[in-house]
C-alpha cells in the first residue's frame, strides 16, 4: 500500500520539476504512477539528507541524483504514453 503522504509529496515535487506535465501529473492516479510518485519522494528526501554532509556522502549523492533523474525520465515517458494511448 502506498503512503499517501509520500505519493502526494512526490507528485508535487514532480509537478514543480516537470512544469510542462503539471496538469497530467495532477490528474493521474493508478498503481504504476503512484509507485513512481512515492519512489521520487523517497529518493529526493534521501538526497536532501545526504546533501548535508557533502564530503562523506559524495558517492551516495551522485547515485541519488541519478536515481531522481531516472525517475523523472520514466515519468515523462509514462505520461507521454498515456497521452498518446501507447501501452
Amino acid at each position: 500500500m502506498h503512503s499517501i503522504r509520500n505519493k502526494e509529496g512526490g507528485r508535487k515535487k514532480l509537478m514543480l520539476k516537470l512544469p510542462a506535465l503539471r496538469e497530467q501529473l495532477r490528474l493521474l492516479s493508478n498503481d504504476a504512477i503512484d509507485d513512481l510518485f512515492e519512489s521520487y519522494e523517497l529518493a529526493t528526501t534521501a538526497l536532501e539528507r545526504f546533501s548535508f554532509n557533502l564530503e562523506s556522502n559524495s558517492k551516495l549523492i551522485a547515485e541519488y541524483k541519478q536515481l531522481c533523474s531516472d525517475i523523472e525520465a520514466e515519468v515523462e515517458v509514462y505520461v507521454h504514453r498515456i497521452k498518446w494511448g501507447v501501452p
